[in-house]
């Protein structure tokens, strides 16, 4: 797996805390906001984009958790996800869920496994 599509290191995300930012970009070139999260002690990683309208979920950069870090919440109108498949729990995305994106954990660095994307930045 390149270097170039490197997220971040295994260490530098807590069990249902901040997220990492990241941004990736499709096939098609165009550039998508993008997060990693630790959650059941397993990572997972999905597009920026909430489900009810293309906004961004966190409300300060990486905080993507409810308070008691047990779902996602978009922070414009509140839907809420499953950390751990992006599934839409509740609020109004109406049942769409997350985009996820496919990662791999090499020696505590975590990559971006995904055919269809590449990451473009980091820490964003």
């Amino acid at each position: 797996m390149p270097d170039t599509n490197l997220i971040a290191e295994t260490d530098s995300l807590e069990e249902g805390g901040k997220g990492h930012r990241f941004n990736v970009r499709n096939q098609d070139g165009e550039v998508m906001p993008a997060f990693v999260i630790r959650f059941d002690y397993q990572f997972f990683a999905y597009l920026n984009k909430c489900g009810h309208i293309a906004v961004e979920l966190d409300y300060m950069p990486g905080e993507f958790f409810t308070d008691d870090g047990r779902t996602l919440i978009c922070s414009t109108h509140g839907a809420e996800y499953a950390p751990d498949t992006g599934a839409c729990l509740g609020g109004p995305c109406y049942g769409v869920g997350l985009e996820s994106l496919g990662i791999a954990e090499r020696e505590g660095r975590l990559y971006l496994d995904h055919e269809n994307y590449e990451v473009v930045s980091k820490d964003v």
